[in-house]
């Protein structure tokens, strides 16, 4: 009776040291929350949101803070944080500054974000057939900044060869070629 005791003993700590857990994969939906922190540059000053939403099935937030001379922009989602610094503001005339296009995500859409002036109505990424597809604006002003940021976000299986600039008069301000 003992050594069938000390089996039974046994089976009990095999089955109960082998327990299954339960690991949530996140929800690429789920827009990113808790505090901002500077992903790229050392920040010399807050990190600023400027938005958040649902797109093309992925959460965001979008922020942007200074460091040292430059300005940071960070596009977080909760797989994926792209953050870069830089002079990222438009110059010279410009209607664009910094451009970032990410790598595709997990459900094949790829995020792609930057910078125009304030006056540029509409942001529209161009598809090699053709096809015009919006960009959101935010703007700057929280982060005491003038201009905007844009976020996109490209179907699967679409390819964006170049952004352009609109006015509210729909006058094409200025094209951006993707390298």
């Amino acid at each position: 009776m003992g050594v069938r005791r000390a089996a039974v003993a046994l089976a009990l700590v095999a089955i109960t040291g082998c327990t299954a857990v339960r690991v949530e994969t996140p929800d690429p939906a789920a827009i990113p929350d808790g505090p901002l922190e500077a992903m790229a540059g050392e920040a010399t000053g807050p990190v600023v949101e400027l938005g958040s939403g649902v797109d093309a099935g992925l959460g965001w937030r979008y922020a942007i803070y200074p460091s040292g001379d430059d300005w940071c922009t960070q596009l977080e989602m909760i797989e994926f944080t792209a953050a870069g610094c830089g002079d990222i503001l438009p110059v010279d005339g410009a209607a664009f500054g910094g451009v970032g296009r990410g790598e595709p995500r997990a459900n094949g859409v790829t995020p792609i974000d930057g910078i125009v002036t304030a006056e540029i109505f509409t942001v529209s990424l161009i598809a090699d057939d053709g096809r015009r597809l919006p960009a959101r604006l935010l703007s700057l002003g929280p982060a005491g900044l003038e201009g905007q940021a844009f976020v996109a976000f490209v179907p699967p299986d679409t390819t964006i060869t170049h952004l352009q600039a609109l006015a509210m008069s729909g006058e094409i301000l200025q094209t951006y070629e993707l390298p």
